[in-house]
């Protein structure tokens, strides 16, 4: 079962890497018990200088060996973990882009977040208990089989029942506790949730002076998750410490089993020491074969949570040519209790400047959202160049009032990876009338803006945002109130540059400004709740 839900990731990880590391973890396990046989092999009575002097040079030999082979493991699994998990992570991150803001608002991507990085944390340690564990596993199972064997039969038949029932039952109990290990997750994602959520509000926190409520909150999520670990932890102490009597039991048939033979006359010495040697190393195999299950149970667990959230999802085609664009007989509501926005017909060509206008809440954002692809189309038609579409986005800048800037330089910011020379961006900026903000910042360009621009006032993030949008240069824009923070005279500087730099684009304006309005060669109006081409040239605003 794990392998078949490990199956969709292992297309998406580096293999070689693994690959690698098997080769060097079975060098370093064969060596580990080659140690073994070599203590049991020099290790025969009556011990003498010459046997003491091979088997140092032998036990250096083999350390050698092991700790080349071991070294290169390591580095190989240090890189494997980071390229696996940052894979993964990318992986479910463009999964993400994918949503609809429909199901976004379904969950909280705080409880998304911790299901990823968990799964991408138990998906390397999976692969990592599998190389510490069934390698070593084999190996060591059939080098104390043959030595077993070797000594008595029946002590041999007696050891593989009792690793087989140690294994059996431990797994058992793990699988059992499945159930506990979904409320585990559950809460700890629920309690990260709200952590991280008011960290990233801490404004608004300190704002409204609510940190009472927000420790409260904390402390109850925080209470049930406890409890929900306590129920876990005590399942798995139950499983381990199962696991380990029967392990210990395997020291006490082999001893039973030595003490037998010298009875006998014969030389217990050799078997003593490799069972010594060995039994300790299987042990260690075993209890890493048991977690390799319990991880996968872990793995198993986060993986089905994380697929109901994006078992809708489709790959959507990103369409970056168009002639037209039309809406057609287009119902939308949030709700079933919301009021029902009405589109009979929106029609944009290629070039055409249109502006919306009308009333707050009566589906100025909302058309603009649809046509971005951000909310399903359940009841109406969008038809590109007369083709009815589904599936895909079009390629097209939505420059927002609600200005998204991410924790990184104000370069980053605007270019998003372009390559767009300083002086094209000192322009923009002083166009904007931001130019003496520029001067005061301390690492001019590379100066970090703070989490969501919190260091910047909303008129200066708004300003920031259209100029991003020039900078990406796409065929279509949308424009959400993009001056409404603005005074009137940066929000001619603003107006000014949509006429300069998107003269041969292809935009949408939501607003309620007569200055953006003049732009558009193009009007619609929005009242009660129904959309309708304005052709005659009443203001709006009286």
């Amino acid at each position: 079962m794990e392998m078949k839900l490990m199956k969709e990731l292992l297309k998406v990880v580096v293999k070689k890497l693994f690959i690698l590391s098997i080769i060097f973890n079975t060098i370093y396990s064969l060596a580990d018990y080659g140690e073994a046989y070599v203590l049991s092999y020099f290790g025969t009575s009556p011990l003498t200088l010459d046997k003491i002097t091979k088997l140092t040079i032998w036990i250096c030999i083999i350390d050698i060996i092991m700790l080349l082979a071991g070294k290169i493991a390591s580095y190989i699994d240090n890189v494997n973990n980071i390229k696996t998990q940052t894979t993964i992570q990318k992986y479910y991150f463009n999964k993400l882009q994918s949503m609809t803001m429909e199901q976004i608002s379904n969950t909280h991507t705080g409880y998304i977040h911790k299901l990823i990085t968990n799964l991408s944390f138990y998906f390397f340690e999976m692969t990592w208990q599998f190389e510490s564990s069934v390698i070593p596993l084999i190996i060591g199972g059939i080098s104390i089989l043959l030595m077993v064997c070797r000594q008595s039969v029946i002590t041999g038949i007696i050891c593989i029942i009792v690793s087989i029932l140690a294994v059996m039952l431990k797994f058992k109990m793990i699988k059992n506790k499945q159930v506990y290990q979904e409320k585990a997750n559950e809460t700890e994602s629920k309690y990260n949730a709200t952590f991280v959520d008011f960290i990233q509000n801490i404004i608004a926190v300190r704002k409204l002076n609510i940190r009472d409520f927000c420790n409260k909150k904390i402390n109850e999520n925080a209470e049930e998750y406890l409890e929900a670990t306590k129920v876990n932890v005590s399942k798995k102490t139950n499983a381990n410490g199962v696991f380990t009597g029967l392990i210990n039991l395997l020291y006490i048939v082999v001893l039973i089993s030595t003490i037998i033979m010298v009875k006998n006359g014969q030389d217990g010495l050799p078997y003593l020491l490799f069972y010594m040697s060995a039994l300790g190393k299987l042990y260690w195999s075993l209890n890493n074969m048991v977690r390799l299950l319990d991880m996968g149970e872990r793995f198993k667990t986060s993986k089905k949570q994380l697929d109901e959230y994006f078992k809708n999802i489709k790959e959507i085609e990103i369409l970056k040519n168009f002639n037209n664009i039309k809406l057609e007989d287009v119902k939308f509501s949030y709700t079933k209790d919301s009021a029902q926005i009405k589109i009979p017909e929106f029609y944009l060509e290629k070039g055409d400047k249109i502006s919306i206008m009308g009333e707050s809440g009566q589906g100025k954002t909302t058309i603009m959202n649809i046509l971005a692809g951000l909310y399903p189309l359940n009841n109406g038609r969008l038809l590109i160049d007369n083709k009815e579409i589904k599936d895909v986005r079009l390629d097209l800048v939505f420059v927002s009032q609600e200005v998204d800037l991410f924790d990184l330089s104000v370069r980053d910011n605007l270019c998003l990876g372009k390559e767009i020379p300083d002086k094209k961006i000192f322009e923009l900026l002083e166009e904007a009338g931001l130019k003496g903000w520029y001067n005061e910042l301390p690492n001019g360009l590379d100066t970090i803006v703070g989490e969501r621009g919190i260091k910047l006032s909303t008129g200066q993030k708004q300003r920031l945002n259209l100029i991003r949008g020039i900078l990406i240069d796409k065929e279509l824009y949308f424009f959400d109130e993009p001056t409404s923070n603005l005074d009137i005279l940066s929000e001619e500087k603003i107006t000014n540059m949509i006429e300069k730099y998107l003269k041969d684009k292809t935009y949408v304006i939501v607003t309620h400004r007569q200055k953006l309005k003049s732009l558009c060669n193009k009007h619609y109006i929005f009242e009660n709740h129904e959309m309708r081409e304005e052709t005659d040239v009443i203001n709006i605003l009286n």
